[in-house]
């Protein structure tokens, strides 16, 4: 008897030892499975123990779980076994409490987009549909499928069989190949007749705004700059993120009727206790933290000596300072090795990038590092600033000295140093991009004082409001920098307490997209060599092609290597939906066939 995918509901589960006899042993499935050996998993050990009528060992255990379906057991079996509906059976046997809530990258991804369902809208050529299913969740797809950290392909189950699935990039081609009227999201509720202002353009802010607006509420922005978008205009540079994209996406979201005031800042422009009087009846902070954290540190008043955050807002603000040949940064995050690279793009000949952490420490992303690898920048791992060297006003060089753990033993930063091991480097130029921090300067101007700790707002972490009523804060300014989709979860979560604060139901998601998963088949796809198909990589412009010059460096893919790459898909999603259907704790009963 095989067991079915199909398999009605009964009272008891019923399956036939006699299809293990089929079994010889012999080991194929074990060597072919690339998840032999983690966490005990082997799938010869788990039929094994269906032999033996130890069922309820593995069942009671993540073994079942940690089973990817990819189906190279399947296609190296001689017997043609069908252990993945061994697997799937196993997994209705399950106890509740081991079924996953949802498939790994989605629970993984800060804004729970519901990546398998856009995948499987790509497969089927459906880009409008994809691109309206991720404007669910996040308002600047576009943005995040350049710039985004990934934490869904870290967790991505294909990654477990050979490399995680391109999310990132599919997301950027649904986003720059939909054609979508922007008609379709421009639906707002009805006018409420509550006010709120929200403090900073940035993406936290423009997200609060754009889901309070939706549900009915007048909103106005205030932004110090010229131009609205935060670190996402100010900052990255365009060859990760043209400014077009930035500009025509944040449009989008000021379409729907937000009232945005350019060149506004709080503290000089106006206060808290101003907006209160004004009739703005809820308040959100998310002024960011658009500056350059600062250290002390001998010959930092060289001439010479810049600040990274600072040096990419002069660069973005077509002002940028005269570069010279060597030039040496300190740091080692993104915003370190944008410093770097957009060095080599105004015209360093020679760029070196000296950090604290280790290779395998250094917060920066992966691709990030690669890259720098790629046009020329020389890393120094281990390595700290010990002082700045300089000549009649002018940097010579700098003095660094050797880092021998970054954090303590309770994963706190407490770098400690070597004194006794330093080395000297000549340079034109430092610039030291050691991290950001935000500008609270507003609050000895105003009477009415939000609490603040160690350089940020404090917010309740559920909420994001503030110590005083219905003032709220997020995004970095009440939390160390973190990434944008970060900044946008802040930014949802505050306008759902903003919106509840208003008497609303604090409700913001939205459904643009009917999703019907009995439509599909937890086989989809799984075709012979389906576990082997190869991650298409992201072609780049040649290295030769950025110099001096801020051309974007990653392309997208087409339209048929994005449905290629959203193909290797394991649609976690169905396997769980599937288990949840069928499961059952009920007596099992062993037969034979005759």
């Amino acid at each position: 008897m095989e067991l079915s995918k199909d398999q009605p509901e009964l009272t008891k589960k019923v399956y036939d030892t006699s299809m293990f006899r089929v079994c010889e042993q012999c080991g194929s499935c074990s060597s072919a499975c690339p998840l032999t050996g983690k966490e005990g998993f082997n799938i010869r050990r788990i039929i094994r123990h269906l032999e033996l009528d130890l069922v309820d060992e593995v069942t009671d255990s993540p073994l079942p779980w940690i089973c990817t379906t990819c189906g190279r057991c399947e296609d190296a079996c001689p017997n043609g076994i069908k252990i993945l509906d061994i697997i799937r059976f196993l997994r209705q046997l399950s106890p509740p409490d081991l079924i996953p809530e949802g498939p790994p990258c989605t629970l993984a991804c800060p804004a729970h987009i519901n990546i398998p369902e856009y995948l499987r809208l790509i497969c089927q050529g459906k880009v409008d549909d994809a691109y309206a299913l991720i404007r669910e969740k996040v308002p600047f797809p576009g943005i995040l499928g350049r710039v985004c950290t990934r934490p869904c392909e870290d967790q991505c189950k294909r990654g477990d069989v050979n490399n995680p699935i391109s999310i990132c990039a599919l997301k950027r081609y649904v986003a720059d190949n939909e054609n979508t009227s922007s008609d379709r999201f421009l639906n707002v509720e009805n006018d409420t007749g509550h006010n709120v202002a929200i403090i900073g353009a940035g993406p936290t802010g423009l997200t609060a705004a754009f889901y309070l607006k939706k549900k009915g509420h007048q909103v106005t922005v205030f932004e110090e700059r010229s131009e609205p978008g935060g670190m996402m205009w100010l900052a990255i540079p365009a060859y990760r993120l043209p400014q077009e994209i930035v500009k025509n996406e944040i449009q989008r979201v000021l379409d729907i009727g937000i009232e945005l005031k350019i060149g506004k800042k709080l503290g000089r422009d106006f206060n808290l206790q101003k907006l209160k009087t004004d009739g703005y009846e809820a308040v959100f902070i998310a002024i960011g933290g658009q500056h350059s954290r600062r250290i002390n540190l001998e010959g930092m008043d060289f001439n010479g000596v810049l600040w990274g955050v600072d040096f990419l807002y002069e660069t973005k603000e077509k002002k940028p300072t005269e570069m010279k040949d060597r030039v040496i940064v300190i740091g080692g995050g993104n915003v370190a090795i944008d410093v770097a690279l957009t060095s080599l793009r105004l015209g360093a000949q020679e760029v070196t990038l000296a950090c604290l952490e280790t290779f395998k420490e250094m917060p920066a992303s992966s691709w990030e590092i690669e890259q720098a690898a790629e046009e020329g920048i020389r890393i120094m791992n281990s390595w700290g600033p010990s002082r700045i060297l300089g000549s009649n006003g002018k940097v010579t060089g700098i003095e660094l000295m050797k880092c021998t753990s970054v954090f303590n033993e309770n994963g706190i930063f407490s770098p400690l140093f070597d004194n006794d091991t330093k080395t000297t480097l000549d340079t034109d130029m430092v610039i030291l991009a050691i991290g950001q921090a935000t500008d609270l300067s507003f609050i000895d101007a105003d009477a009415a004082s939000v609490k603040v700790d160690k350089g940020l707002i404090v917010v309740d972490k559920t909420t994001q409001a503030t110590n005083l009523s219905g003032i709220f804060a997020g995004g970095d300014v009440s939390k160390a920098p973190g990434t944008i989709i970060e900044a946008i979860v802040a930014g949802k979560r505050a306008a759902s307490s903003i919106d509840k604060f208003l008497g609303g139901d604090g409700i913001i998601d939205e459904s643009y997209v009917d999703i019907n998963l009995d439509e599909h088949t937890i086989q989809e796809r799984r075709n012979k060599g389906f576990a082997d198909l190869k991650r298409l990589d992201i072609q780049k412009i040649y290295v030769t092609e950025r110099q001096d010059n801020f051309k974007e460096v990653e392309l997208q893919y087409d339209t048929e290597q994005g449905i290629k790459e959203a193909m290797r898909c394991f649609s976690c999603d169905l396997e769980i939906e599937h288990c949840k259907k069928s499961n059952s704790r009920q007596t099992i009963i062993s037969t034979e066939s005759s």
